[in-house]
């Protein structure tokens, strides 16, 4: 019995695009592909996309912006209400940080856009996964942070910031910049509560 479940466990792995570490997951959507939508109007598109551990991902999508979610029913959490100034949108690659074999936090490269030209090499963003606690928790602004052309230094920040802080985190805080502070001018993370 177990067997048959761990192979299944590892097909679902496979058929998604799964990448694994020993403190992490990787996954790659493409929500038209990989995700069923949930709600559309002119104007936005709301996408829910198999996760891990029961946790999915949520992607909403309208105004040259995106929002992500992760929560297994239905998004919810303050993250629903941050952003960014600028147009943008994540990459489609989650690298799933783990706590106690359930997923703690989740990290993912932000790109901005003014007009239609690309303004920086990105942000990566960590967010909290707690049950409804879902929030932004720490930035890392890969220009004003990489050195010697190593991005995996600056992503490794995230992550320590992530496997040190995501369970412990009150989403009652803003999310903190971490290292040297962004490039861009006007370049602000904003919460709506």
């Amino acid at each position: 019995m177990y067997s048959r479940q761990l192979a299944a466990a590892a097909c679902l792995v496979l058929s998604l695009g799964f990448a694994a570490a020993e403190d992490a997951i990787i996954t790659n959507y493409d929500p038209g592909i990989d995700c069923k939508i949930i709600e559309q109007t002119d104007h936005f598109v709301d996408y829910r996309c198999p996760g891990i551990s029961g946790v999915d991902v949520w992607f909403s999508i309208g105004d040259s912006r995106w929002t992500v979610a992760f929560h297994p029913n239905e998004p919810t959490g303050i993250v629903l209400s941050q952003g960014f100034n600028l147009a943008h949108h994540p990459d489609l690659s989650i690298e799933w940080r783990f706590a106690n074999g359930e997923p703690s936090a989740a990290i993912q490269r932000w790109r901005f856009f003014n007009g239609g030209d690309e303004l920086d090499t990105g942000t990566f963003v960590v967010t909290k996964i707690d049950g409804d606690e879902v929030c932004h928790i720490a930035l890392v602004d890969i220009a004003a942070n990489i050195s010697d052309d190593d991005e995996e230094a600056v992503l490794q920040m995230a992550r320590d910031f992530a496997d040190a802080n995501a369970q412990d985190f009150s989403c009652e805080n803003d999310p903190k910049w971490l290292g040297n502070p962004p490039l861009l001018a006007g370049h602000t993370h904003n919460t709506f509560r």
